[in-house]
């Protein structure tokens, strides 16, 4: 199945069961935006251009918990939030390169090839690398403070949202970049617009 085709029964899983999630999804990125969104510096996967043809990310309102389907706790990015997240990844690099940190830094915390795609609320980061050869596409996860560094997760976007669709459908576990156990519910806190939330599950 291709990703236009996942989106568009992700779209009526959250629409009929999580419908805080769908309000929260965006409507289309400009398409002058999407075309700019590399700067021409590297050919940006097919998979990203379609995401972004049809949702410019998934939070609306970013103080609602609503939005996040993505384990764990992940709302997606929107084509802005893309070119600031790739703009701080090749500052990083230029200043661990800088400051003769490069082997501790670069393809570990940051690579100025890895597009950010979705930031959750703890600056954990999902990126879709870049990077010439086997994982190119590949969704990986950044988040140091935990320990996770460019560990991979799914082998590409469509992946990741075939793999979340499925999990949610079915209520089936997932594993999160650093090993651990998730599982999908919807909680409900009586507004009326219930979401995803996703429970991890440790030991």
């Amino acid at each position: 199945m291709d990703l236009r085709s996942i989106l568009a029964d992700l779209d009526r899983w959250l629409a009929e069961h999580a419908p805080g999630d769908f309000r929260q999804m965006m409507p289309p990125a400009d398409p002058a935006q999407i075309d700019a969104l590399a700067a021409g510096t590297f050919r940006v996967h097919e998979d990203v251009l379609v995401w972004l043809s049809i949702h410019d990310g998934s939070q609306r309102d970013p103080v609602s918990a609503a939005g996040a389907f993505v384990p764990s706790d992940f709302p997606l990015l929107g084509v802005s939030a893309m070119v600031q997240g790739l703009t701080g990844m090749i500052e990083e690099v230029e200043r661990a390169v800088a400051d003769g940190d490069e082997e501790f830094i670069v393809g570990l915390e940051a690579h100025e090839l890895w597009l950010p795609v979705a930031r959750n609320h703890t600056g954990g980061e999902l990126v879709v690398d870049h990077r010439p050869g086997g994982n190119y596409g590949a969704v990986l996860e950044v988040d140091p403070s935990i320990g996770v560094v460019g560990a991979k997760r799914w082998d590409s976007l469509s992946h990741m949202f075939g793999s979340v669709l499925g999990a949610l459908q079915n209520t089936s576990v997932l594993v999160t970049g650093s090993g651990v156990k998730t599982a999908p519910r919807i909680e409900d806190s009586g507004d009326g617009l219930p979401h995803v939330v996703w429970d991890l599950y440790f030991g």
